[in-house]
């Protein structure tokens, strides 16, 4: 480089640096006045709850002035970090959110994010926070601190202070899950009440994708430290059904509410239109585990139907506009012509039509035909709840939220609600929850006792069968318990395996189960789930033991003592109609001949075929 050049290129040096420090030091004057004169714009995102499919939360989310170059929050947040105005800031933003909600009368819980760096300060712990929420009566149980980690901070000062808060009444939230620089140790250290899941993890993600297994981790982990899991950035119905279906607890995003000054308080439909498909999807999987027998029973006709007047396909469509104009909450009406079901008029498709240019005067005189629905979903009185949560889900997402149209035959009855559809498989599933086992999740003595009884009153021929884990005890003792678990949660996983349509599997408790067998072949395939076992329990061995045979062990006596691997004893009882007038009887039976199957070294199956 040349003595020119050399002098050329310092030059450029400094005049580059000359107009870095100017902009810097405009920055930094355009910060101190918005700090001074408080002029912070505050906005409120919607965060819900799946299991409830409910409003939770609000984010407060700070902008700066509408025409300032800092109104952007990652330019405004890095300016005050850089010029060490970074508490000032956060608390004229935390001032403003706290006072815009409560002027807002929001419901739920207000998220206020917080730096770390910002919350070991002491003068942040000096009651300032306390202090604004009494200004406007909102309770430090109302209020969740969303730690973020744009700074590193001393995990031990950021948990003493963290356990100040909780102290105090407020939650702790973790933000961006998956973004920062300590995110498990944070996790560990902090246990904080909420993790939030970076959008990354979230938006355009699948069940098929690496980052999914992330995901499960991160739910997995959230369960063992006591916390609930907060998934950001969902912008799509298929983001929204992949966090439901990973056991995300509340999520946020675009699709479900954008952040505005003037906060959204209304459910949007397609939580509700996810949540059914979810659930319809958790009673389809359950079904096949023997679990969703109630629903496999219980019938449309049971719920409540609304007897909606239907139009028949020569009304006028200006008439049924007036009637959808005069009644919101009516979202469907059904065509009937000459007493049988042609179709369906979907209010969002009518209203849409009509808001097109010239629509009036297009359809004036049409009749309803012209834009009617020729296929709605039609199901029958008698249809399980089961079938007909399948065939409602299974419809396009703009049909989703349509009611149903039920007949009998081909009788028009009425229409059931998806709401209704959605809080009858909630309940059940809640029933189902309170007696299932914690371990493996099927059913307990209640639903089994139900079972059986309910075939014995339906005269019913069916095979009740008990499955009994031989030497657990010892495998157990020898182990430990985190392995016994994974030998019952095997029996359970081969069991489930096992079952067909109409079959039903439960847990009795310990290393007892239960199966109804109403299908052909029950035999055969107890035996092949026993080969099964045989192998598949072997893994769960150390290599010496399954060389051996047999492990030693402690008895009952306290004596050490030779046990053999673990094997499965089963005790059935050919149940045909009117053998038992109650299950308590058909379970007797079992207990009789339980004793016998014991006997037998191995794998056993001892039937009493008995017909009376």
């Amino acid at each position: 480089m040349t003595g020119v050049n050399a002098v050329e290129t310092l030059k450029t040096v400094e005049r580059i640096s000359s107009d870095l420090e100017k902009n810097s030091h405009l920055l930094k004057t355009e910060l101190v006045s918005i700090i001074q004169r408080q002029d912070i714009n505050t906005l409120f995102q919607p965060i819900f709850g799946f299991a409830n499919n409910a409003l939770f939360a609000y984010e407060a989310l700070s902008r700066g002035p509408d025409n300032s170059v800092l109104f952007q929050p990652d330019m405004l947040f890095e300016t005050a970090y850089h010029h060490q105005l970074a508490d000032e800031l956060d608390y004229i933003c935390r001032r403003k959110a706290v006072e815009n909600f409560a002027a807002r009368k929001l419901t739920g819980k207000l998220a206020l994010n917080i730096c770390p760096s910002v919350l070991v300060n002491p003068d942040f712990r000096s009651g300032r926070t306390l202090q604004m929420l009494k200004e406007v009566g909102l309770d430090s149980e109302r209020v969740i601190l969303e730690l973020t980690e744009h700074q590193q901070t001393d995990i031990s000062k950021l948990k003493q202070a963290v356990n100040y808060y909780k102290d105090q009444g407020f939650s702790i939230a973790m933000d961006d899950l998956g973004a920062g620089y300590s995110n498990l140790r944070l996790l560990a250290e902090l246990q904080p009440d909420f993790l939030k899941l970076d959008k990354y993890f979230v938006s355009g993600v699948n069940s098929n994708c690496v980052e999914s297994e992330f995901v499960k981790l991160i739910v997995d982990l959230a369960a063992r430290v006591g916390c609930k899991v907060v998934a950001e950035g969902i912008e799509s119905a298929e983001d929204l059904l992949f966090v439901q279906s990973m056991g995300v607890g509340y999520g946020q995003g675009f699709l479900l509410g954008r952040p505005q000054e003037q906060a959204v308080a209304d459910v949007p439909d397609i939580l509700l239109e996810t949540a059914i498909r979810t659930a319809t999807t958790t009673v389809v999987k359950d079904s096949h585990a023997g679990n969703a027998t109630q629903h496999n029973h219980e019938r449309v006709g049971s719920l409540c139907l609304r007897t909606t007047l239907p139009c028949s396909s020569g009304d006028r469509l200006t008439s049924i506009l007036n009637r959808f104009q005069s009644n919101p909450k009516l979202q469907a009406l059904p065509v009937v012509d000459n007493g049988k079901v042609s179709g369906a008029i979907i209010r969002d498709h009518l209203l849409n039509e009509f808001s097109k240019p010239f629509a009036h005067s297009l359809y004036h005189r049409a009749p309803v035909s012209k834009l009617m629905l020729k296929n709605p979903l039609v199901v029958q009185v008698a249809d399980s709840i089961s079938l007909v949560s399948q065939m409602a889900t299974s419809r396009p997402f703009d049909l989703v939220y349509c009611p149903i149209i039920v007949c009998d035959n081909d009788t028009y009855i009425g229409t059931l609600s998806i709401r209704e559809l959605l809080e009858k498989i909630t309940k059940t599933q809640v029933a189902h929850a309170l007696h299932s086992n914690p371990l493996t999740g099927l059913p307990g003595n209640v639903r089994i006792a139900s079972e059986v009884q309910l075939r014995i009153d339906k005269n019913d021929s069916f095979v009740l069968s008990h499955f009994d884990l031989d030497n657990f005890k010892a495998f157990n003792d020898k182990y430990g318990f985190e392995r016994g678990d994974n030998m019952i949660c095997l029996v359970a996983d081969l069991l489930s395996q096992t079952i067909l349509d109409g079959d039903f599997v439960g847990h009795i408790g310990g290393d007892d189960f239960v199966m109804i067998f109403s299908s052909e072949a029950w035999e055969s395939r107890i035996w092949n789930m026993l080969q099964l076992f045989s192998e598949q329990s072997l893994l769960l061995y150390n290599d010496s033991e399954k060389e051996r045979g047999f492990i030693e062990a402690t008895d009952r006596l306290g004596h050490i003592r030779q046990f053999a691997l673990a094997s499965l004893s089963v005790s059935a009882a050919i149940c045909s109609p009117g053998k038992f007038r109650s299950h308590l009887a058909a379970t007797e039976v079992i207990a009789g001949i339980k004793h016998q199957s014991k006997k037998i070294d191995g794998n056993s199956l001892v039937v009493d075929r008995r017909e009376g």
